[in-house]
Parts: C-alpha cells; structure tokens; sequence
C-alpha cells in the first residue's frame, strides 16, 4: 500500500497554495472492537489544508485543518487548530476536534480526549502537548495549548518537527481508542506555512 501511495504522490501534479489534495495516513485503533474482544486498526486517510477565516473583528486568520476519513467504521473526524484570539482563555493556540459517528457505532461517542501526543515515527513513543482539554458538546472538544512562553515554544517546536499524531480518547462503553495520523509531506507543508503565517501576524 505504501507503495502505490508513494507511486501516487509521483505522479499527481503540484496542488495550488494553500491546499493540500493528497491524503495522509490514518488508523483508528479501538480496544475490543473485533471478535473475541480483540482490538482492531482500521485504515483511513487524512487530508491537510490551511483555511483563511474572518473573525469577528473583521481580521484574517490562518486556520490549520485536518479532515480524517476511516470508512471502514464509518466515522470522519474534523480538526482544527488556530491561534487563540480570546483574551479571557490563558490558551496560545486551540485546537477543535469533532467527532462523526454513525448512529449505530458499537463504542458510543467519545468521552474524553485527554489531549495530542506527537511522535517521531509511527511506533514510537512520544510527547503530549501541553494543554488542557475540555468536552464542549457530544463528540466536540476544545484543547487549549499553554500561553506560557516555554511550553509554547516546546508545542509549536514538536508540532512542526514530529511526523505522526496519537488522538488518545475514553468511548461511552469504557474502552479506548488511539486515532493516529501521518502528517506526511502535505501535513508538514500545510503546518510550516500556518506557523510562519502565525508568527508573521
């Protein structure tokens, strides 16, 4: 499969600035969704992009997305990540993450994100964000990355040098899943351009 990809990277055409037409990896890993309780990892893609918003002020805005497909389980996922523009939030950067589930999924809506965790390869072990999560709404959250100098530098610095995201979350029926994604070639470009476009504003 990493092949054909790789052959298909090749051979599609530069996409305009700003967009990112080829899709990454994804997996959704969920604890004791096969038979006999056993965990499955079910193949999907993630599509990168960089969205310019007008906020309320009437300013322009960079916003970071990634549009996250697993069709296998029938379940998209919508993230965004932006500079924070509320004063009264002690966050640099939010992140929003929302959840589509189909009315009959097994595991119920997610309960908890606990936060990202960036990681070198896809295997390896890494390092969480530094942040504070909160359940806006049924399968909607908010992670609100430190405005402390130091850990927003070390964010923004893991954010732009690791490969691979782990999207740890609890489901309604206790058990766990890991959404993970590759960043890729297009992921890398689409968050070098928002951070320098974030520093630049």
């Amino acid at each position: 499969m990493a092949s054909t990809e790789e052959g298909e990277k090749q051979d599609t055409p530069p996409a305009p600035e700003g967009t990112a037409a080829v899709g990454q990896r994804s997996i959704l890993y969920e604890e004791g969704a096969g038979e006999n309780g056993a965990g499955t990892a079910s193949q999907g893609e993630v599509v990168w992009a960089i969205k310019e918003e007008t906020d309320l002020d009437g300013k322009k805005q960079e916003i970071l997305t990634a549009e996250v497909k697993i069709p296998e389980r029938n379940v998209s996922v919508d993230i965004r990540l932006k500079p924070n523009e509320d004063s009264s939030l002690p966050a640099s950067h939010l992140v929003e993450i929302k959840y589509n589930f189909p009315e009959d999924f097994p595991a119920g809506d997610v309960q908890n994100v606990p936060g990202l965790v960036m990681k070198p390869t896809e295997q390896a072990r890494g390092d969480a964000l530094i942040g504070a999560s909160v359940k806006v709404s049924e399968g909607y959250f908010w992670i609100a990355l430190s405005n402390i100098s130091s850990e927003r530098e070390r964010n923004i610095g893991l954010l732009r040098e690791r490969g691979w995201i782990d999207i740890p979350m609890l489901y309604d029926n206790g058990k766990r899943g890991i959404l993970t994604l590759e960043k890729g070639p297009t992921g890398t470009k689409a968050v070098e351009d928002a951070v320098q476009a974030w520093q630049a504003g």
